[in-house]
């Protein structure tokens, strides 16, 4: 999993989602719409009229909340084009959302961030990259309780993974000679900072999860006196030891580069590898690689598909119809009634469900099943969109403060 990267790819722009009726029906949405009364709601945390909150994740093994929240910053200095920020992580308790700690990512008279990234540990471990307007780029590690493990300065545009046994991926670009090909620095380090391997590859990294690195070892194609990747690549497919693998070349016919909604690559729990591809621009190819690099099928998929992985197989969502696979084929489908908004996230929710927002209606179901666990109307959710669901609980980010909604089973 790659840290999340900056904010308008993580943030669905809520005011111009398109209106329809929601999932009326469903328990925890009463009559006019609104969710159930808070169980609680935090001190206010943020000052809205200069900050927004951009995650919200829950940590069940800590019985804690975090909150992600960016406010903007006055440039005083036109050295640089970007927008600053300053950044914070708050914990709040999960059952009394008291307040444990706040952490800024900032230090008196330094410089603020441009960009950040966040990774979450499954046992609270906070892992916080951030990219500073002097160009300079640092990642935090910080314990549950607040305090922090240890620092590592990054060299400038580094990306930062979270690997299946919680070791981290540092990708660092060392640049592209005159024939196109890219080189890239990779570091794992463990938990405690140590560095456990390091290497340099051809190429760039484009997905580190679970157990495999997936990188494009193709040479880069120059349009208009910058360098882009090849349609069809070559991919070279690692593990976290930074052992490769296996190498495959995808068919000219096939384009990676994609249509449709989703990551265009999924890393399953066995290290299977399924790729998305788009042919002539009319329909999709879903492409799995084995473990050892094997093709072991494709499947055509809508164009316009939102994509998700389970883990141990994958849903899609095309023309409001929901469809889960195993990796041996078809498991469950639901159509569903509500109109989809201008974007459609599909994605895990905190406790490992499928989470789907449509236009009125955030959904949360059995991820092979395709059973409805909660379908509660999500337009109290938009003024900052951002919110975790895990075990029947929303916790959401309102009006400066956080808020927790115990919500009733909905039934399927």
């Amino acid at each position: 999993m790659k840290s999340t990267e900056k904010w308008g790819a993580f943030v669905l722009s809520a005011a111009v989602l398109l209106s329809a009726p929601g999932y009326a029906h469903a328990a925890g949405i009463v009559a006019d719409g609104t969710l159930p009364q808070p169980s609680w709601t935090s001190a206010s945390v943020y000052d809205t009229s200069s900050a927004s909150a951009h995650d919200v994740r829950f940590v069940k093994s800590r019985g804690l909340v975090y909150t992600h929240t960016v406010q903007n910053v006055k440039k005083s200095s036109s050295k640089t084009s970007y927008d600053w920020y300053l950044e914070t992580v708050t914990a709040f308790d999960a059952s009394t959302g008291a307040q444990k700690w706040s952490r800024t990512f900032h230090d008196k008279a330094g410089p603020y961030t441009i960009a950040s990234s966040l990774l979450y540990a499954g046992d609270g471990t906070l892992y916080f990259t951030g990219t500073f307007s002097d160009k300079t780029q640092t990642l935090y590690a910080l314990k549950p309780d607040g305090r922090q493990l240890w620092s590592r300065p990054l060299p400038f545009g580094s990306d930062v993974y979270l690997l299946g046994d919680e070791s981290l991926l540092i990708a660092s670009q060392l640049g592209t000679d005159s024939r196109g090909t890219a080189k890239t620095a990779v570091v794992r380090c463990g938990s405690d900072g140590r560095t456990l391997a390091s290497k340099t590859l051809t190429g760039r990294v484009l997905t580190a999860e679970g157990g495999r690195i997936v990188v494009d070892a193709s040479r880069l194609v120059k349009s208009g006196g910058v360098w882009d990747r090849s349609p069809s690549p070559s991919v070279e497919v690692y593990m976290p030891d930074l052992k490769r693998v296996y190498a495959y070349k995808f068919p000219p016919s096939i384009n990676l580069l994609g249509d449709g909604g989703g990551p265009p690559i999924l890393v399953q729990a066995d290290g299977t590898v399924i790729f998305r591809g788009s042919i002539a621009g009319t329909v999709n190819k879903l492409i799995a690689l084995s473990p050892q690099g094997k093709v072991l099928w494709g499947r055509t998929i809508p164009a316009d598909s939102v994509i998700a992985s389970t883990g141990s197989g994958y849903v899609t969502y095309s023309n409001r119809t929901l469809t889960a696979f195993t990796l041996g084929g078809k498991l469950a489908e639901r159509k569903l009634d509500d109109q989809p908004g201008q974007i459609v996230v599909l994605e895990q929710s905190d406790d490992g469900g499928l989470q789907i927002d449509m236009a009125d209606t955030l959904y949360v179901l059995d991820p092979d099943k395709l059973e409805i666990v909660q379908a509660v109307s999500n337009r109290p959710l938009r003024s900052d969109y951002a919110f975790a669901y895990a075990g029947g609980t929303l916790y959401a980010a309102e009006n400066g403060s956080l808020v927790k909604y115990v919500l009733e089973k909905s039934k399927s």
